[in-house]
């Protein structure tokens, strides 16, 4: 029995012993995988930040808003732009675009020639990005506002891709998201773009979010289009709210891109998982100079795209759509002339005979 107890005592100091070991061993596992795992949770949160973010304290340039301040001046200048069913159309003008016979002139003008587009004029909100800009619009249209970005200088071309651009790019980004918030709709143009018909018949009803393309696939729900953010029409909601506001956290991962590069990285998964309904709009009614539209009888608008050597050839190539356009309204109106005159010569005819019938 003695041996026995023996056994029995040293089988079980063995056992204890084990444990004690695998314990140590569990923790030092635990402590390793915990340290392997730490990076991958700190990067998921960066990808995936809280939707409680206070975007104001990392962007101080950027006013916070509240909904119940009555003196918000965006606010103001939005609901005197705004149509009844709160849309109201955008652009933004920095001084180089904003110079006598230059690009904004250009952008009106479209309206005054396009057919059925110069009523659209008074929903029209030119965003000025700096004092010149803003003084040029008080001039030349009634509903202008003044984009202010502390210590940051966007007067000057700012080239594509450049350091000035791609700040411009994310500021107006996060405007787009505060007309959002403040419940207004919006249909965004960049300047270099010509309305030559009221898009809005051309928009879908059920789209959250429809952006442009460079090159149009065939269908509005292919994501291997790539978006241009130079056009794009956006209902206010939930959704869209929280999407803008996200789009825009994302720039501090991808410091080297601009915003419309990172829509297009975000849109394979953002769009499904937030239940976004999104769209791009057919190159065939807005048109660009990447993918010129064949149909002259339906196109909305022409997009100066794909003209990346500066603001005097873009003009130039505007200022010759502009003609080509005019050109096209003159010989549809003589086809028009003509074919009334045709069919009133042709009633005239039908009824000397049948006068002389009687």
């Amino acid at each position: 029995m003695k041996g026995v107890s023996q056994r029995v005592v040293r089988t079980v100091s063995a056992f204890l012993a084990c444990i004690i070991v695998v314990g140590f061993v569990s923790i030092a596992i635990d402590e390793q995988l915990q340290a392997s795992f730490t990076p991958i949770v700190i990067s998921m949160q960066k990808l995936f930040p809280s939707e409680m973010d206070d975007l104001h304290a990392k962007d101080p340039d950027i006013p916070p808003y509240n909904s119940s301040d009555v003196t918000d001046e965006l606010k103001v200048c939005l609901s005197k732009a705004a149509n009844q069913e709160k849309t109201v159309l955008i652009t933004t003008l920095n001084a180089a675009w904003a110079q006598n016979n230059s690009m904004v002139d250009l952008f009106l003008k479209s309206f005054h020639i396009g057919n059925g587009t110069e009523a659209l004029l008074k929903n029209l909100l030119i965003v000025a990005v700096d004092e010149k800009a803003l003084n040029r619009c008080r001039e030349i249209h009634p509903h202008c506002y003044l984009m202010k970005t502390e210590g940051v200088d966007f007067s000057g071309e700012n080239l594509y891709m450049t350091r000035g651009y791609l700040k411009m790019m994310w500021r107006r980004l996060r405007f787009f998201g505060q007309v959002l918030e403040r419940g207004y709709n919006f249909v965004f143009s960049d300047a270099d773009i010509m309305w030559f018909r009221d898009p809005f018949t051309k928009f879908s009803s059920k789209a959250d979010f429809q952006v442009a393309s460079n090159r149009y696939r065939r269908k509005a729900t292919n994501l291997y289009n790539k978006p241009n953010a130079g056009f794009m029409y956006v209902r206010s909601n939930e959704k869209t709210v929280d999407f803008f506001n996200f789009w825009y956290r994302s720039k501090k991962d991808y410091p080297r891109k601009n915003e419309q590069q990172v829509l297009n990285l975000l849109k394979w998964d953002e769009f499904r998982r937030r239940r976004l309904e999104f769209e791009f709009l057919d190159t065939k009614y807005f048109g660009g100079y990447c993918e010129r539209t064949k149909d002259v009888n339906s196109v909305c608008t022409m997009h100066a795209n794909c003209c990346e050597l500066g603001l005097k050839a873009k003009v130039i190539d505007l200022r010759n759509t502009l003609s080509d356009w005019e050109k096209y309204k003159q010989e549809e109106k003589h086809f028009l002339m003509n074919t009334f005159i045709f069919l009133v010569k042709l009633l005239l005819k039908g009824k000397k005979q049948y006068l002389n019938r009687i």
